[in-house]
């Protein structure tokens, strides 16, 4: 009988830029592999075969699950339906042990035998495993143990020297449809396209590198992450980028430093550090300045009384002090113009202004500006 589970090559020789290919089409055929069995199957094909490998790779998947060896049973001839079935019964687990042993072919499975479990038969146990006769219905009952008592039931359980309870030893995984971590392929494994893909998911290199560092590399820096996209060619456009993406969550926040980092993933620190490796500064620089001129010289006084409750806003563009004492002194101003007015003179002073009286209240209360009220430690944000 012939055998298809032979090595044609040995794993090593397998193309690297043809296992992250299968690789990711199991990942998407919902049988996800880690690398060393991506080529350890693909070592069954011949390499005039990888071409045929990439054809089947690059269309969306015809059937799942399929993992590489049922790739390799494709390619071979076999309808992917019938390889989905093999895939989720385990037939490949055998094909895997053949493939490492020499060993005859498996017998596989019909397809009418997958789809329908064969009837079960009933087997009269041997005399030895029958149970006992049942008791006649008059013979007396024995004896009940007592119930455990509730200070017994809530004792902890001492454990034997030697021993093990279920509770020491961990619950194998449920079924196949348990969840597991998948392995990722190495760095040096991923291609262009694959790196297009992970920057279009993360889109900047901070957020890249850490995901690429839980499961790629452990030992990765930024460094070896630039010389990776520059030998991809995809270094300089994602520069490009990134400089336009740290401006434009600028002009978002209206130059707030926090709410920028914040909105991209990072700490503000690592933001300017960051915009300084781009060669930025003096652009990020420039956006604050005009932000902080236009918090200091706000055009109506409904604008003016709104930052004064975003004192976090105003502190991260470093003009609380110059806000609240421009502020304070133009209030002043209009209350003492208000001075022969009635007895409430917050309506009155709202009433000249433009602007609602609970929020001229709320602006004098954070100042201190209201006669016999103590002005708020912390005005909120």
């Amino acid at each position: 009988m012939h055998n298809p589970w032979t090595r044609k090559r040995s794993a090593d020789e397998v193309p690297t830029p043809v296992a992250v290919a299968v690789a990711d089409f199991c990942r998407r055929a919902g049988a996800p592999a880690p690398p060393p069995e991506v080529r350890d199957a693909l070592s069954a094909l011949a390499p005039a075969e990888d071409f045929r490998v990439r054809a089947l790779t690059d269309a969306e998947p015809p059937a799942r699950p399929l993992g590489p060896y049922a790739v390799v049973d494709v390619l071979g001839g076999t309808a992917p339906a019938l390889a989905a079935q093999r895939e989720a019964c385990g037939y490949y687990l055998l094909a895997k042990e053949l493939l490492a042993s020499g060993g005859p072919a498996p017998a596989a499975p019909p397809l009418a035998s997958l789809a329908e479990p064969p009837p079960a038969v009933a087997v009269a146990p041997p005399p030895s495993e029958r149970p006992p006769p049942a008791p006649p219905l008059n013979a007396p009952r024995p004896p009940r143990a007592p119930a455990p008592t509730v200070a017994e039931r809530i004792a902890p359980r001492r454990r034997l020297a030697g021993s093990r309870t279920e509770d020491s030893v961990p619950a194998p995984p449920r079924g196949r449809f348990t969840q597991l971590p998948a392995e990722q392929p190495a760095l040096e494994m991923l291609d262009r396209n694959r790196l297009e893909d992970l920057i279009a998911q993360h889109g900047h290199r901070p957020a890249l590198l850490r995901a690429l560092g839980s499961g790629h590399a452990p030992g990765l820096t930024a460094l070896t992450l630039d010389q990776a996209l520059e030998r991809a060619g995809l270094l300089d456009g994602l520069l490009v980028r990134e400089r336009e993406l740290i401006l434009a969550m600028l002009e978002e926040h209206r130059g707030a430093l926090g709410r920028a980092a914040w909105a991209l993933g990072i700490r503000s620190t690592e933001l300017l550090g960051w915009a300084e490796r781009l060669g930025i500064t003096a652009e990020v620089d420039r956006i604050r300045d005009r932000f902080r001129r236009d918090a200091l010289q706000p055009v109506h006084w409904t604008a003016r009384l709104d930052l004064a409750g975003k004192r976090k806003y105003l502190e991260d563009l470093g003009v609380t002090a110059d806000f609240e004492r421009s502020l304070a002194r133009d209030l002043r101003r209009a209350l003492d113009a208000a001075e022969g007015a009635p007895e409430d003179r917050t309506a009155v002073v709202a009433s000249r202004l433009g602007v609602a009286p609970e929020s001229l209240r709320r602006s004098l209360l954070r100042l201190g500006l209201l006669p016999g009220v103590a002005p708020l430690s912390r005005p909120s944000s």
